[in-house]
Order: structure tokens, then sequence, then C-alpha cells
């Protein structure tokens, strides 16, 4: 009697997945991949692409490529949600897909897309794949200023990816153009890199007072017009590239659902990684809340590091044998690209920078996408 498992979405966790069926083929189940694009974007190497350090393709994942090593089927569709009671996955066309097990790694959206002119005039950092197609537009508009008028760029987010963009665009559109580039980094919080340790706040403001990137905390862009942003303090401030990289929020396909989820609409998973209340559903990543660690951030390092206990996990749960749970890790190694061949690094609350540091994270992404960057290789190869 086969099985049917289902894989919805084509993120960090899925493609290892992939790699484990690839080398070792479920024995009595069939394995049906559901992703509404084709190619996945690694996160990790955006910013050395917005810099001019990676060609696209070098981030970038084939996954009917990689199903077709894996020996497993793709659907190439959007979900629209999933029925966890009758077990079926529903697809954009109207039409639905019936499971024994699922897995769910979509990844997440920005916030505050409906406030007023964000979704006209601002460039949103998801979904990804978007903010990597319209990089070359940003900087070939860019082209056409006088070099004696400078180029003004407000990004607003201070997390990890809103640094690393706040740097990486201005180093491309400067070196691309010669165009001097204005760069402000708005934050609603008291800090940037909050979570991270005080050290790598400590050099990356460091690093902005040597570009000239001037950074607002506690300030909040309450909508965008054409040619410039007001602030809810009334303030205007002219722009022409709003870089929208503010906090994560789920996508509507779990609401739809009817399944349990955090006030910011992400799904409720147990240790195991199964949603809870429904044994045979899965969801990893950014878009899961674990139950016994909610404080945990959407950053695709926990993602890299579930899916090993996924793929063991579901292997587990067709043998019907004891499922292993997973514990993010405390402290993981930060590296955020500054877009001129250095990088700032942080690890057990130490901070550090230097062409060095970029040497190391161009070594980890590179090795990391090596193995999912396929050619025709067969199973098991």
């Amino acid at each position: 009697m086969t099985r049917e498992i289902i894989l919805v979405g084509g993120g960090h966790s899925h493609v290892q997945v992939l790699e484990s069926l690839a080398a070792q083929p479920l024995q009595g189940a069939r394995v049906t991949v559901i992703v509404d694009k084709p190619i996945a974007i690694y996160s990790g190497m955006v910013p050395g692409f917005v810099a001019g350090q990676y060609r696209e393709h070098e981030l970038e994942i084939d996954v009917p490529a990689l199903t077709r090593w894996a020996g497993v089927e793709i659907v190439v569709q959007a979900v629209t949600a999933i029925d966890a009671e009758r077990r079926e996955v529903v697809l954009k066309d109207g039409s639905s897909r019936a499971y024994d097990l699922a897995s769910v790694n979509i990844g997440s959206t920005v916030a505050g897309l409906d406030l007023p002119g964000i979704r006209e005039f601002a460039l949103p950092t998801r979904p990804i794949s978007e903010l990597v197609d319209r990089t070359r537009e940003v900087v070939e508009r860019a082209r056409d200023r006088p070099s004696d008028n400078p180029y003004r760029m407000i990004v607003v987010g201070g997390g990890a990816g809103g640094v690393e963009l706040a740097f990486t665009f201005k180093q491309r559109i400067e070196t691309a153009t010669g165009v001097p580039v204005e760069t402000r980094l708005v934050h609603a919080g008291p800090h940037i890199l909050e979570g991270y340790p005080a050290s790598l706040e400590r050099q990356a403001h460091r690093a902005a007072v040597q570009r000239g990137i001037r950074i607002h905390c506690g300030r909040k862009v309450a909508a965008a017009e054409v040619n410039h942003v007001r602030l809810d303090n009334g303030d205007v401030w002219p722009s022409d590239l709003l870089l929208w990289v503010t906090g994560a929020v789920s996508h509507p396909l779990f609401r739809n659902s009817a399944l349990p989820v955090d006030e910011r609409g992400f799904v409720r998973t147990r240790s195991t990684l199964q949603v809870a209340g429904h044994d045979e559903l899965f969801a990893v990543g950014d878009c899961a809340t674990l139950i016994d660690y909610p404080a945990t951030p959407k950053a695709g390092v926990y993602a890299v590091r579930q899916g090993p206990c996924l793929t063991r996990n579901l292997r587990a749960k067709l043998a019907g044998q004891s499922l292993e749970e997973y514990q993010p890790q405390r402290d993981f190694l930060t590296l955020l690209n500054l877009g001129d061949g250095t990088a700032l690094g942080a690890k057990w609350g130490l901070a550090f920078t230097g062409r060095w540091v970029m040497q190391l994270k161009d070594r980890i992404d590179r090795a990391f996408m090596q193995r999912f960057q396929i050619s025709d290789r067969s199973p098991g190869d």
C-alpha cells in the first residue's frame, strides 16, 4: 500500500529532505513536491548578489532538477489551503491532493505592506525572487542620475536583513553608477539588530558611520508616496528607493486552513516539528512557531538546522518509530555582508569584522549551495 507524502514549498529544510531521498528513497511511499515557483532562492547569498559579488544563477536552486534527482514528482502551483482533518492540500486551480504525511516549508512575508503607499512605492524583500529580479532595475534607474545629485535610499527595518541591504545596495549603486547614495536606515525599535550581541550592534554602527549611513531608531514610516516617505511624527523625507525589510509575518495559508496559529499567523508546532493537534502535518522554517521556543528568530539558519531533524522524523513517522525533538541552537554564528568584500560576524557574544569574515561567509554559503545545484545526477549519485 503506497502512502502519499507531500512537501509544500522548496525552502531550506525541504531541499535537504530531497537530498536525503536521492541517497535513500522511501520504501512504500510516493513523494510529491508542490511549489508556486520552480526556482528557490538561497536567502543567505542575496545581499552578495545585491552587492554584485554573485551572479543570479549562483543563488538559485532548480527545484524540478532536484526532484528528478530525488526521484519524486513535482507540481508547480500555489497552495491555497490545507485541510488537515481530511488530509488534503488544496491547489489554486481548485483541485486537491490527498496525503498521509505532509510538510510545509514556505517561509514568510514582511509586515506593514498595507500601510498607505507601501505596496505601490516600496520594494519589499519578500517574495525574495522579486527582490532579486528588481535589483538590476534599481541600478539601471540610478544610472540616469547626474553624479552630483545624490541618490536617496531609505531602508525600513533594522534586523540582519535590513542592515545587510543598507550596506550592499549602497555599495552596488555607487560602484555601478558613480552616483553617491545617501542612505537612511529606519527602525521602529530602540536598537538595530535586536536579539543579537550588543557587540555586533556596536560594530554595525561603527561601519555605518564610516560609510555615511544614518541610523534612526525609534522611528516609523507611516506612508509612502512617489518620491518621499512620511514618518509617524509628520516628518517628510525624500526617497528615490524605499526598501521594505520589516519583521516577518505569516502567509495567509494557515489562517485559511483553520490551523493553530500564533498572534502573527504562524502555524504552531511541537518540538517534533509536527503541527499542534495534527500528527501527520509538519511545518518548518520561518512559517512556523515552536510552542516550546516561541522566541526563536525567523532566520534561515534555523530552517537549515531543522532539515535533518525533519528528514529523520518523516522517516520515523512512516516506520511507526518515535520522533526526535528539535532544540534551536542558543548561539549561532552570525555573518553580515557589508558589500565591499568585508563582513561583520558574531559568536559567543563576541563580534569581529574584516575580509576574512566575508571569506568565511562565502565558503559556508557556497558549500551549502553546492549540495543542491545539480545538473542531471541520477538518484543515489
